[in-house]
């Protein structure tokens, strides 16, 4: 009989090839868990290779736009009550300089002040509504929803909570993109 035993593997060779072995395994589970929720679809690159980019599934886009243009109609209602407010407070301003009496200065002062409180949410208001238009095109554009940094799904319970939003839950938190590229919520303990 000849030497016919197998050489010793090295402990740190199978330790590696089993750390592969798991690593493949965790990331076939994560890409086709992360499939049946929001499908990959191919696209043509500029240098005519094919290019597999992750985005919501259309179904979810329709719900996050009729979220967004629900938000839309609240923010446009009270932007409304709000010119209406100012207009009253301006002709009440003209009224009184019309008047012969003067007011006196505390009231001027506290008047100024409500005017420039809804001048301020006026301008918030508008902002919102702005970022509300850029989310419905990125919708259009189908890109709503992938955070501008890490390149990741954002997770749809941030998206319907603030529906404006362009960074994952883990960037924003953390400044840094999650290793698993996963975005998750998770509640704080203690």
């Amino acid at each position: 009989m000849g030497n016919s035993a197998v050489p010793p593997v090295h402990p740190a060779r199978s330790a590696a090839v089993a750390l592969g072995f798991q690593l493949t395994i965790f990331a076939n589970s994560l890409m086709e868990k992360q499939s049946k929720n929001t499908p990959a679809t191919d696209e043509q690159a500029e240098d005519g290779k094919r290019r597999v980019t992750v985005r919501y599934r259309d179904e979810d886009l329709e719900e996050f736009r009729a979220n967004i243009q629900q938000a839309r109609l609240e923010a446009a209602d009270e932007f409304q009550i709000l010119k209406e407010n100012l207009v009253e407070l301006n002709d009440a301003e003209q009224a009184d300089e019309n008047s012969s009496y003067s007011m006196h200065m505390a009231e001027q002062g506290t008047e100024a002040q409500e005017k420039e409180k809804i001048y301020a949410q006026v301008q918030r208001l508008n902002d919102y509504i702005k970022k509300l238009d850029d989310a419905l095109q990125r919708i259009d554009n189908k890109t709503y929803g992938i955070c501008r940094i890490c390149g990741i799904l954002i997770a749809k319970e941030r998206l319907l909570a603030v529906p404006i939003t362009t960074l994952s839950a883990s960037y924003k938190i953390r400044k840094k993109c999650p290793e698993d590229g996963v975005d998750k919520i998770v509640a704080r303990q203690g």
